[in-house]
């Protein structure tokens, strides 16, 4: 190990020895080590020579254009770094795998007394190839932010960037934005706040604030020759999950994907962030399928790099089925990117969402059990990076094994991960070399034309604003058609937003129902560009509601999902029967009983089901808990529809059920997919892991809510 001088403090730096290394190769690095301690020297930005780069045979996927290599961008104007940094990433696929870890230099467990503290180089003797951050240390919720001092704390941040760079390592950034309508985190489900931060939305201009900040540390990110510094920017992740505001459930599929555009575009096009790679990331597995990975999918107009979050479990750790799933992902995310000509990643993983114990760890070779599997694949062994969580805390966050802590020394899988260090396959930030350096042109874009909003599936009431934005074109005649406007509206071009927009008010006659709007551009050269949506057009009235069960002679079909005690009824529930001991109407609730103590359960109804149209679907509980049991924080419930050839599951989101009575449950379909393939509709139940004793559940009143039909005209 040397210490290198770079801009006034020690750099830690370290040469990478494997045990595979033949005794000739260890003299050698033996005079390269000697050389170093003599003659006095400063990293080269990354764009030197070293023997361990993953992508040392220089072979470029990308088209060859006059000798020069062309790499299709979502930014055709991206810096040359990004370029370079692009073309090295699809260069190193299927030769080694860049690892990465979040927050490495600013939270760990291990001290060290060294100048730059890394849990990852203290294991190791190296850096990762990749260092991870969020928005929120922008926002100084994390380090190295500052708590109350947003432009103190982006300073802060673009130093820690400039660090991780100087050690040679890449920079990726993820988003975890607050609740823009509530004000509460990222956790925040109680309100999706997509649509209200979309242009038109009341808190547009609350998110454009946010994405400035994010631009100021982007385009204020420069090395010591005053070039940027690239960044892999991962917004709005896991978005396929229930957990965040930006989830499945509260979010319609048309808006996310309007969301990430529109992100992408007011980076790009408004603020001029020149150095950012695009990464789309949602929540594994998928069981290999496309479909379902792509579902959220923006478009290959604003993906550079198609990744995916997906974590094992800290109970069963290491199992067989996880490490299959994992490797059929990421075999078939691979294979859709040398399609698209993208990077694939595996964006987030780790030992389980809430990273590995202390002691008592289910698997001690887990880090070594995922290397194999990924790279004994053909195709996931193409994988460019892997990045894992922070070690926040040894409680319920800790992803890297730490090693000589104080009062813990060292991790249990420290061993383990070490392995993992040492494997040829694995690269770390003493690896890489030439990651700048390379040379590339970006394609030129195509036309490409699409409207912003609304976007579809939306209910109109009155009247909306289409917004539609032309890229990569000069000037043009856009005009728009919708039922009720047989002929075509000029639009307007906002030259301050990009947006070409124009108002319509729909026929009262079309309320109720569904239209068709159709935005057309004409290019100078006579060319055309389309693009449609259906939305829905709202009455204005109270939505009619359909009561689908109300129990009062017959269960209707309901069951408990697996009720035989296996993994869907952990909370071994019995029944469910009629019961006249609670009702939210009438005389009769559906009831089961359960065990409390951390398991769940479903009360199902299987059977196909058209709900195409309807707009929410809602029920009423009530939970009591048996003669001295002790509920902890108490019991949640879902609802949920199962749709699809592949049951796709969509749910409400997590609903507290306080005990007092019964509790409505209310979920927004107008979010989900494929509603006219509906397979089964539930009710899931989850129990607090510190709860005790057992409980019972009472169930009525199952509703379906639809657009009211149109009022016949006077």
């Amino acid at each position: 190990m040397t210490a290198l001088q770079n801009g006034g403090f020690a750099v830690l730096k370290s040469f990478r020895i494997t045990r595979k290394l033949a005794a000739p190769v260890l003299l050698a690095l033996a005079a390269v080590l000697a050389a170093a301690l003599i003659w006095p020297f400063s990293r080269q930005d990354q764009t030197g020579s070293d023997k361990t780069d993953p992508s040392d045979d220089g072979q470029s996927n990308a088209l060859e254009e006059g000798g020069v290599p062309v790499v299709n961008l979502v930014d055709p104007d991206a810096s040359s770094k990004t370029r370079s940094l692009f073309r090295y990433l699809m260069d190193s696929r299927g030769k080694r795998i860049l690892f990465g870890h979040q927050h490495d230099t600013t939270v760990y467990i291990a001290l060290t007394g060294g100048p730059i503290q890394s849990d990852v180089y203290n294991a190791t003797g190296d850096f990762p190839a990749i260092f991870g951050w969020d928005t929120l240390s922008i926002e100084g919720k994390e380090k190295p932010g500052i708590h109350g001092d947003i432009e103190a704390s982006r300073d802060r941040l673009i130093e820690k960037m400039k660090e991780a760079h100087s050690l040679g390592g890449i920079i990726t950034l993820s988003t975890h934005f607050p609740n823009f309508v509530t004000g509460g985190n990222f956790y925040d489900t109680s309100v999706g706040a997509v649509e209200h931060i979309l242009p038109g939305g009341a808190k547009n201009a609350d998110y454009n604030e946010m994405l400035d900040h994010i631009a100021y540390v982007a385009n204020n990110l420069k090395d010591d020759d005053g070039e940027l510094i690239p960044i892999l920017f991962r917004p709005f992740h896991e978005q396929n999950g229930n957990w965040f505001w930006w989830g499945a459930p509260y979010t319609k599929t048309s808006d996310y994907i309007a969301l990430y555009r529109y992100t992408v575009e007011y980076l790009r096009d408004r603020k001029g962030v020149r150095n950012f790679l695009y990464v789309y990331s949602p929540n594994g597995p998928f069981s290999g399928s496309e479909n379902a990975y792509l579902e959220t999918y923006p478009g290959d107009e604003y993906v550079d790099v198609l990744g995916m979050d997906q974590y094992d479990n800290q109970d069963f750790p290491g199992r067989r089925n996880f490490l299959h799933n994992l490797t059929k992902d990421l075999a078939m995310i691979n294979r859709l990117a040398d399609k698209k000509g993208k990077i694939a990643a595996l964006s987030e993983f780790g030992y389980s969402p809430k990273g590995m114990k202390i002691e008592g760890n289910g698997d001690l070779q887990w880090f070594t059990k995922v290397l194999n599997a990924i790279q004994s694949d053909p195709d996931a062994r193409r994988t460019a990076y892997m990045l894992t969580w922070a070690n926040f805390s040894t409680n319920g966050n800790l992803f890297v094994p730490y090693k000589n802590a104080p009062l813990l020394g060292d991790h249990e899988l420290l061993p383990d991960f070490i392995a993992f260090y040492e494997d040829e396959y694995t690269a770390f930030a003493g690896d890489l070399s030439g990651v700048y350096d390379r040379r590339a042109e970006t394609a030129a874009k195509e036309p490409f034309l699409h409207i912003a909003a609304p976007t579809a599936g939306s209910e109109v009431v009155g009247e909306a604003v289409i917004r539609a934005r032309l890229l990569h074109a000069g000037k043009a005649d856009v005009t728009f058609t919708a039922e009720g406007s047989p002929e075509p509206v000029p639009m307007t071009l906002d030259t301050g937003t990009g947006y070409y927009w124009a108002v319509w008010r729909p026929e009262p006659s079309l309320a109720g129902g569904k239209a068709v709007i159709a935005v057309k551009a004409v290019l100078e050269d006579g060319a055309t560009l389309e693009d449609a949506v259906e939305i829905r057009v709202g009455s204005g009235e109270p939505p009619a509601s359909v009561l689908l069960y109300d129990f009062e002679t017959s269960d209707d079909g309901w069951t408990i999902n697996n009720d035989s005690g296996g993994i869907w009824n952990t909370a071994k529930a019995a029944g469910p029967e009629l019961s006249t001991e609670a009702a939210s109407s009438g005389k009769r609730s559906l009831k089961a009983d359960f065990e409390l103590g951390g398991g769940s359960f479903e009360l199902t109804r299987v059977g196909d089901a058209d709900l195409s149209g309807a707009l929410a679907l809602q029920a009423k509980a009530l939970v009591r808990p048996g003669e001295g049991a002790g509920p902890g924080s108490g019991v949640r419930v879902k609802l949920y529809v199962k749709t699809g050839e592949n049951w796709a599951w969509t749910d409400s989101g997590e609903n507290l059920l306080t005990g007092g009575g019964f509790e409505t449950i209310r979920f927004d379909l107008t979010k989900v997919a494929n509603l006219e393939e509906v397979r089964a509709i539930g009710l899931q139940i989850l129990t607090d892991p510190d709860s005790r004793g057992t409980a019972s559940i009472w169930l009525d009143e199952v509703t379906l809510y639809r657009p009211a039909s149109p009022q016949p005209e006077a």
